[in-house]
C-alpha cells in the first residue's frame, strides 16, 4: 500500500491537501463514482484582475480513469508566468521515514480515539475500500483517513492524472515556473501532524462522510460545477463548516484567507499566473471567489 496521495487527495471541502495521507485536498468518493463523473469539453476557470493585473484561477478537477485535458486550460498556461498549486511532488526527507516521525501511533491505536459509531462507519468504509480495520491501528486518525483514500483510489481505478498534474507537466516542459503553499510533502505531512486532537479525529470522520456518501451523490457535485452550477458545493461546504468547525477553520477558511495575500504578491506585471486550489476552496463566503471580490479583484468567468 502506498501512502503517497497528496496529489490525489480530496478536491472538495478540504481542498487538494486534505486528501493527502501524506494529506488535502476537500473529495473522496464512494467506489464507482470516478466513472460516473462526465468528461467536459471545457472545465471552469476565472480571471481575477487587480490594478490591472491578472491571474487565472480554477477548481481541481474530480478523479478519474484517464488523464484530465482543456485544451482552452492547456491554451492559458502557454501564455502564463507561473503555476501556482497547494503542493507538489517533492521530498526532503525519504517517506518511511516522515512516516515513522509523524503518522505512527504507537501508544494509542487508532480505535481507541474513535467512538463506536465511528469504529461502525469505519468498518463500512474499509469494506469498500477493500482494506483491513487491523492495518489503519498503527496510525494516527489523519494517516489512516487518508490511507483509506488511496486504497479507495486503487480499488476503482482512478489513475487518470488530474488537472494540477498534467499543467504540472506543461510547465515543466515549457520551462514555466512553479511553486506551491507548501515547498515540498515533509512540510504536508508535518502540517497534518500538528493538527490538535480535535482537528484530527473530525478529519477521520469527514473522510469517512466522503467515502460513505456514494458515487451519485458526489458525482452530481462535479457535474453541476462543470455547468456552472455552485448550490450543490456550496451545500457541501456549509455542511462541512457547522459538522466539523475547527477542522474547516484549520484546513480550508484559514488558508484561504492567507492565500489571497500570497496571489496579490503574484501579480507582478509580466505573464500572469494560473492557480489551482481544491473545488471547495472556491465557494461559500469565505471561499477565494468571494474573499477576492471583497479584497477589490474584479472576478470574472473565462
Amino acid at each position: 500500500m502506498t501512502h503517497d496521495t497528496i496529489h490525489r487527495g480530496r478536491r472538495a471541502a478540504v481542498g487538494m491537501l486534505a486528501g493527502v495521507a501524506m494529506g488535502a485536498a476537500l473529495c473522496v468518493r464512494a467506489r464507482g463514482a470516478v466513472e460516473e463523473i462526465r468528461d467536459r469539453p471545457q472545465w471552469p476557470i476565472w480571471s481575477l484582475t487587480l490594478n490591472s493585473q491578472r491571474l487565472y484561477l480554477m477548481g481541481e478537477t474530480p478523479p478519474r480513469p484517464n488523464d484530465w485535458h482543456d485544451a482552452r486550460i492547456e491554451k492559458l498556461l502557454s501564455g502564463c508566468g507561473a503555476l501556482w498549486t497547494e503542493t507538489n511532488n517533492t521530498y526532503r526527507t525519504p517517506q518511511k521515514a516522515l512516516i515513522e516521525r509523524f503518522a505512527m501511533s504507537p501508544l494509542r491505536p487508532m480505535s481507541e480515539w474513535l467512538s463506536a459509531d465511528d469504529r461502525e462507519r469505519l468498518r463500512a468504509a474499509a469494506m469498500y475500500c477493500q482494506i483491513k480495520t487491523a492495518d489503519l491501528e498503527p496510525y494516527r486518525p489523519w494517516c489512516a483517513a487518508s490511507i483509506l483514500q488511496d486504497a479507495y483510489y486503487t480499488a476503482s481505478g482512478a489513475r487518470g492524472r488530474s488537472a494540477d498534474r498534467v499543467l504540472g507537466a506543461m510547465a515543466v516542459e515549457r520551462g514555466i515556473t512553479q511553486s506551491s503553499e507548501f515547498a515540498a510533502k515533509d512540510d504536508v505531512i508535518a502540517w497534518f501532524a500538528s493538527l490538535t486532537p480535535v482537528e484530527e479525529l473530525q478529519f477521520m470522520r469527514y473522510t469517512l462522510d466522503e467515502i460513505l456518501a456514494g458515487p451519485a451523490t458526489n458525482a452530481r457535485i462535479y457535474d453541476e460545477w462543470a455547468d456552472g452550477r455552485s448550490e450543490r458545493a456550496t451545500a457541501e461546504v456549509a455542511r462541512y463548516t457547522h459538522a466539523y468547525p475547527e477542522l474547516a477553520a484549520r484546513l480550508t477558511t484559514e488558508r484561504n484567507r492567507r492565500w489571497i495575500s500570497r496571489f496579490k504578491a503574484m501579480l507582478t506585471g509580466h505573464a500572469p499566473p494560473m492557480i489551482i486550489v481544491g473545488l471547495y476552496h472556491m465557494v461559500g463566503d469565505d471561499g477565494i471567489l468571494a474573499l477576492a471580490k471583497r479584497d477589490g479583484f474584479e472576478v470574472k468567468a473565462v
